[in-house]
């Protein structure tokens, strides 16, 4: 069940404006410690002026996304992405994370922060760029089942994990209530959509007209329209619940999760990761928890999730509005 939702006056400041300004000093610190393990800006600002992006300014995707209980979602998505045993096999067999781990979330928070606030064609290069490596990432689990990674219901898995994580962040961290929060399901299902090997990516690269009409959503996007994808809270759900029978943590992903919770990051980063970490933990609900073997009391959980809430809060203080809205908002008014 969601939390009621509140409306926002006009009164309110605009989505992407609603933090303040941050502390100089502190904020170049911090901003300078996020940069060393997300990576620097991964668009270009001055590519495209006037190009809204796939959501575009004041779209639940730009509130959710440039705020900073999205770190923490993130965290939370990654934890749920180890409970499914077929994900775990992909990224086990093909992934770079034990030996350039901080390389690997880079370009994670690249491909997501690229598809939100880029400009269209820089949120379907990255897109391409990602099916690209998709057909080269398939082999057999340890329990002898097949998978690889461009399968319909394995990239469902992907884009939930993250959704619900994202948006479950933002219920739990975020100083404000997102009006609509099935707009933010639509808008990064429809993002997740461009990843299947049916969608033209190279053809609407190529057309600008073209990608007028997937901002407009006239484009035809299969995983939407047959439903394989939610594009509201309750279908978002309804799919995830889907899931239970095949969730669960095996050898792979026990030692994915002892990674998580002992990264190679630098020591200045190391507090903080810890308290978002163990606040996602505590913020996943009993059957996730189960699936992950992690066998917290309601108590302990909520305890972790006040620890990052004050982690959050310290670093909201300090950094101020998300230097991609900013970045985003800008281009996005520019003029040729």
């Amino acid at each position: 069940m969601s939390p009621p939702l509140t409306s926002r006056t006009d009164d309110d400041p605009p989505a992407g404006r609603r933090q303040a300004a941050g502390l100089p000093f502190a904020r170049n610190a911090v901003r300078r410690v996020l940069g060393r393990l997300f990576g620097g800006p991964p668009f270009d600002p001055t590519v495209d002026p006037g190009d809204p992006g796939l959501t575009g300014p004041g779209s639940a995707s730009w509130q959710v996304i440039g705020e900073p209980a999205a770190i923490a979602g993130g965290i939370r998505g990654l934890l749920v992405q180890v409970a499914h045993p077929l994900a775990m096999a992909g990224v086990h067999d093909h992934s770079a994370f034990r030996d350039d781990p901080l390389g690997r979330l880079q370009r994670t928070s690249a491909y997501v922060t690229t598809t939100t606030f880029g400009s269209t064609r820089e949120a379907l290069a990255v897109s391409q760029r990602v099916r690209a490596v998709h057909p080269r990432i398939h082999g057999v689990a340890p329990d002898g089942r097949r998978y690889r990674a461009d399968d319909p219901r394995l990239l469902t898995w992907v884009s939930i994990a993250l959704t619900s994580s994202f948006l479950a962040a933002h219920r739990v961290w975020a100083p404000y209530t997102l009006e609509d929060e099935d707009a933010f399901v639509r808008e990064q299902s429809e993002i997740a959509a461009l990843l299947d090997p049916r969608v033209d990516v190279r053809g609407l690269l190529a057309d600008l007209t073209a990608q007028g009409e997937l901002r407009a959503r006239r484009v035809h996007l299969p995983m939407i329209a047959d439903g394989t994808l939610p594009t509201t809270t309750a279908g978002l759900e309804e799919v995830l619940a889907r899931y239970d029978t095949e969730l669960g943590i095996n050898r792979q992903g026990r030692e994915a999760l002892a990674f998580l919770k002992r990264p190679p990051i630098p020591l200045v980063a190391r507090g903080g990761y810890r308290s978002l970490l163990t606040g996602a933990i505590g913020s996943l609900t009993p059957r996730l928890q189960a699936a992950l073997e992690v066998r917290w009391g309601p108590a302990r959980s909520r305890v972790a999730v006040a620890q990052a809430q004050a982690a959050l809060t310290s670093m909201r203080t300090a950094v101020g509005t998300s230097p991609s809205v900013q970045v985003a908002e800008a281009r996005a008014t520019a003029t040729n």
